[in-house]
């Protein structure tokens, strides 16, 4: 997977994950979690991922912002290791903020605990590959090679 395909593919999910995530249906209970200083649209999303606006809206901006740079100018490729790149030190900080108690839920604004720490490295996992060791290893037709070594 290149740079471009992970912008589109990976701005496709985030975009779907924070459009279904607004559907009350899909999103379960906050009886179980701990409470928030901004608890609009708070609950567990397909009993997984726990959820508030912020979450949400983050997700439909990422996906967006994805989809739109994989799809830009001619430029798209280096765009979409940019893209890469923010989505892994984003994501990456925010898994490793999940992890620890004090933390865990952004100083009581957004929840960043259970499966979000999984969502969150994965995504951060897969940007680092796609841009740092793949951009690497692009051909020098772009200038990605010189601009990454």
């Amino acid at each position: 997977m290149n740079a471009r395909n992970f912008a589109f593919w990976g701005g496709v999910v985030m975009l779907a994950m924070g459009i279904l995530s607004l559907i009350p249906g899909l999103v379960g209970t906050k009886d179980t979690l701990p409470p928030l200083f901004v608890e609009t649209s708070y609950g567990l999303f397909m009993n997984l991922f726990p959820m508030n606006i912020f979450n949400k809206v983050a997700l439909i901006l990422f996906g967006a912002a994805g989809i739109w740079t994989a799809r830009s100018s001619s430029q798209s490729l280096e765009r979409s290791a940019v893209f890469s790149q923010v989505v892994f030190y984003v994501m990456g900080g925010l898994a490793i903020l999940g992890l620890f108690p004090a933390t865990n839920t952004l100083f009581g604004y957004w929840p960043l605990f259970g499966g979000e720490v999984f969502g969150h490295a994965l995504f951060a996992v897969i940007g680092a590959y796609c841009a740092f060791y793949k951009a690497v290893t692009l051909p020098n037709t772009t200038g990605l090679a010189e601009r990454y070594p």
